[in-house]
């Protein structure tokens, strides 16, 4: 099982987040070095997620409400400049509250509903089932079954049997993702429907920072690291660090769009083409995929001549990369080749006596043959020179 997916939006949001703090540690009249949230609380604090008393305590078993965690959750998220694109409008709270803009991104985000459609109750307690729910969405695993989450609950906690049966796949998926605040002495009891103190909030919230900052350092390593796969094998490619040079005179399978022909077609008319499946090394790097989009050039064409030759024809291809409809460039250099084979003339056709015209239509491939070598980063798909 893959350890999770962050939701679109918030990954994509929080990427610009991301802060090393080296702040001093904050002490509180009531939170001593061994208090079992000490190391939570000060993180959390440090990075003003979330604030102490002016009289230098912080309240550890205090209850959160719901407004407090909106505005816990935002910070924590480092969305406080999040622009707010749905309205809300409550009959218990208005602009004028503290958390007013903190409540309306956390709604934008689906951190957390409104309690009714006219009140929103910013006063009353947060549950940790509500917290729990939260970081099970945002902190999303694969598919758990229903069996597997309820083995990780019976395994951890007394109260098993006390968890409502709509609740337990949702903390099965929590409990897998070690994000669940647990407090001694009750560290093996659930408490979905207890109200959530300061101190667990701290825990909570520091367990999603920390899943959030391992999921982006494995994202980070992963696009650092070449791609391999399955595809038709080229041979004496040399690789040098992320860079592979595909030698000259390599023959690379191509499927036409369109129509081009030896005898019809003239210098500079275009065409379009793409590999015939992936291009890859005796590792399996992936040098040339499949997606690529090959812009073609005609160069020049020679027609058959009787016991002579077979047509030819020479080409510039430029590589592009199309995804979600957005063509990228991934080369500008033009690559010159010829057509070696085509269609089914192969190594008979060298032996016929009157030379042969090759017409490829669309969806038949072509076999071309590299004029010189080719480089490509096997980490980012680029096309070198």
């Amino acid at each position: 099982m893959k350890r999770f997916g962050i939701k679109k939006l918030i990954f994509s949001l929080f990427l610009s987040a991301i802060i090393i703090n080296n702040a001093q540690a904050l002490e509180f009249k009531d939170i001593p070095h061994g208090f079992w949230a000490y190391k939570q609380i000060d993180e959390m604090t440090n990075e003003k997620i979330i604030s102490g008393y002016p009289n230098n305590t912080f309240m550890p078993k205090k209850y959160v409400t719901r407004a407090e965690y909106s505005a816990m959750v935002i910070k924590a998220l480092g969305q406080e400049n999040l622009t707010i694109n749905e309205m809300y409008t409550f009959e218990d709270i208005d602009a004028k509250h503290w958390a007013w803009e903190y409540i309306l991104r956390a709604l934008n985000l689906d951190i957390l509903k409104p309690a009714s459609n006219s009140y929103f109750y910013p006063n009353d307690y947060i549950t940790r089932s509500e917290v729990i729910t939260f970081l099970a969405n945002i902190l999303k695993t694969e598919d758990i079954s229903k069996k597997d989450a309820i083995i990780a609950l019976q395994n951890s906690y007394i109260d098993f049997d006390d968890i409502p049966d709509w609740f337990k796949v949702t903390a099965g998926k929590a409990e897998y993702l070690n994000v669940i605040a647990k407090e001694p002495p009750r560290e093996h009891y659930l408490d979905y429907d207890a109200y959530v103190t300061r101190a667990q909030m701290a825990v909570f919230l520091a367990n999603l920072k920390h899943e959030i900052d391992s999921y982006l350092q494995e994202k980070i390593d992963a696009e650092k690291a070449p791609k391999i796969g399955e595809g038709i094998q080229i041979e004496n490619v040399l690789l040098d660090d992320d860079v592979a040079t595909i030698p000259a005179r390599s023959i690379l399978p191509i499927m036409i769009v369109g129509q081009i022909s030896s005898k019809n077609n003239a210098p500079g008319q275009m065409f379009q083409a793409r590999f015939a499946n992936n291009i890859v090394d005796d590792e399996h790097h992936i040098l040339l995929s499949k997606d690529i989009i090959l812009i073609g050039k005609i160069l020049d064409t020679t027609k058959a001549v009787n016991f002579i030759r077979n047509g030819e024809m020479m080409f510039e291809l430029s590589a592009t990369n199309k995804n979600n409809n957005i063509t990228r460039i991934l080369g500008v250099a033009e690559y010159q080749a010829s057509i070696s084979e085509a269609n089914k003339i192969k190594k008979a056709a060298k032996t016929v006596i009157k030379g042969t015209d090759f017409t490829a239509k669309d969806g038949q491939i072509l076999y071309i043959k590299l004029f010189k070598p080719m480089r490509v980063n096997i980490v980012t798909g680029e096309v070198l020179d």
